[in-house]
């Protein structure tokens, strides 16, 4: 550690608590599988594969009274950009628990949100991009270590399947190594967990990096799009092949963190079940190049065979725009998950978590691009949490948080993926939902079903809204607003209302 920060005075008392204030997670290796130059994973950090996996044990240690675990397993340098040596001294590493070390899975309750406990492996996330490590003196000014934890438990909160994750210190055969992320990895193990079935039932990738299945589903998905989605038919098929709702939702989110670093490669997952054959289901992954600039508008990002191409096939297709529009009015307005106060929440409680255990962190690392290798681009400073961590931290809930919804909301409806028709509000009054629009009229559904059909026709039973509907138990309205008649109607994104009493 930097003896700067740990005999600076704002910090040398501090230090003890910030190590003992979030887990510690120890792994002990043979340090020849470490260190030796010719077969060590941390001295040849570009190699993969089976043959670079080595035996190693790990142990959870928490700083209170509860019982962690340890657990033999198999280990390997993981990820891509940041396993290069003048990129990152700081590699991460993934954890696989495999029968011939000792146990087929690891069962332990890890994380606070709900999902298996049980394990077939586990990332331990390092950080590269907007982190004190990084060759770019600007994204160190932005180094946070919440965002890309931020992101996964946000497509959570939208109501998807996202992989959970902890922070831990972490130790190397005994050495501080610094603050990591311990996640789940969203493969095909993940999605089986999720989606029922067995892993091999799955087609599942990282970028273009298939994890297991073939890509023919795949390439079926792509090669539909890229033919055109205009037609109700071509959209119909796409609907076969993808979770559309789920996938507008990862977009949504993407486009609201501005994430500036995915293409068809990396940074992101898919699973679809091939056994009976189900849609893509896509999940966020490092997403560290997110929630920089407020104004910042990704929109225009386009790589055949990736999530942005998908998407821009898509919206070709009237019935998916207006689609996309109802997953923009759900999340981005009435409390939704990305609305400012929502989505702020989220991140301080992440941040909170960190604020004593980041002085851990830059006495490890805060010195580095300084005082080790200046690598790149200056200037070059003593990353601290009071000089940089806080007021980052900060920038984003005081600027981007509150800012960040109405700027989204604002490209999207430059883009003709908003409608520039209200939807409907509602208040309540007495055990009456009170239903009101600026300009046009309100139909209504209690029953599950949408007001309006494809064809923007108004649909069987939808009403119109008149007078204030009585409140009832597990009563769920479902509203848009129209304007116009007859085939030229103009529809609203959908606004859902609980009607409980």
């Amino acid at each position: 550690m930097d003896p700067d920060i740990v005999q600076h005075p704002a910090y040398r008392e501090e230090l003890p608590d910030a190590l003992q204030a979030i887990p510690t997670l120890s792994l002990v290796m043979d340090p020849v599988d470490l260190f030796s130059p010719a077969r060590g994973l941390y001295c040849n950090p570009l190699q993969s594969g089976d043959d670079w996996e080595r035996p190693g044990s790990v142990e959870l240690i928490f700083p209170d009274d509860r019982t962690g675990f340890q657990v033999d397993c198999g280990v390997r340098i993981q990820g891509g950009w940041n396993r290069r040596p003048e990129e990152s001294p700081k590699h991460a590493f993934r954890l696989a628990f495999r029968q011939k070390y000792g146990s087929a899975k690891l069962k332990f309750r890890l994380f606070e949100r709900a999902g298996t406990e049980e394990f077939d492996g586990l990332i331990l996330r390092a950080g590269c991009n907007n982190t004190w490590l990084h060759w770019s003196s600007q994204e160190r000014s932005r180094g946070d270590y919440v965002r890309d934890q931020w992101i996964r438990d946000s497509q959570a909160a939208m109501g998807h399947p996202s992989a959970r994750g902890t922070f831990v210190h972490f130790y190397l055969n005994g050495l501080y190594w610094g603050l990591y992320n311990l996640t789940e990895r969203p493969n095909e193990h993940f999605a089986a967990d999720h989606f029922g079935g067995k892993p091999k039932d799955y087609d599942a990738r990282n970028g273009d990096h298939v994890l297991s299945g073939d890509d023919s589903a795949w390439k079926q998905m792509v090669s539909l799009a890229n033919a055109g989605l205009r037609s109700a038919k071509s959209y119909e098929t796409m609907e076969e092949l993808l979770d559309v709702t789920g996938f507008i939702d990862f977009m949504v989110l993407n486009l609201y963190g501005a994430n500036a670093d995915w293409d068809h490669a990396s940074n992101w997952y898919a699973a679809r079940r091939r056994r009976p054959p189900g849609p893509f289901h896509f999940f966020v992954w490092d997403a560290e190049r997110t929630l920089e600039g407020v104004e910042a508008d990704t929109l225009a990002f386009d790589d055949d065979q990736s999530p942005p191409r998908l998407f821009h096939k898509l919206r070709e297709n009237a019935e998916f725009r207006l689609q996309f529009a109802d997953r923009v009015h759900r999340h981005l307005f009435n409390d939704g998950a990305l609305t400012p106060a929502a989505a702020a929440s989220r991140f301080r409680a992440l941040s909170d978590r960190l604020d004593k255990a980041i002085v851990a962190e830059s006495a490890r690392w805060g010195d580095y691009r300084r005082d080790v290798h200046p690598y790149k681009v200056g200037p070059y400073a003593l990353y601290t949490r009071d000089e940089h961590w806080r007021p980052e931290i900060e920038r984003l809930l005081k600027e981007y948080f509150p800012q960040r919804t109405a700027v989204l909301l604002q490209q999207f409806c430059q883009a003709g993926l908003y409608p520039a028709v209200a939807a409907p509000m509602a208040r309540r009054v007495d055990r009456m939902l009170v239903l009101s629009a600026p300009t046009g009229l309100v139909f209504y559904t209690d029953d599950g079903r949408d007001p309006r059909q494809p064809g923007d026709q108004l649909a069987a039973g939808a009403r119109k809204y008149e007078r204030p509907v009585p409140a009832q138990a597990g009563r769920t309205i479902k509203a848009r607003t129209a304007i116009g008649q007859g085939s030229s109607l103009q529809w609203s994104a959908l606004a859902e209302f609980l009607a409980d009493p």
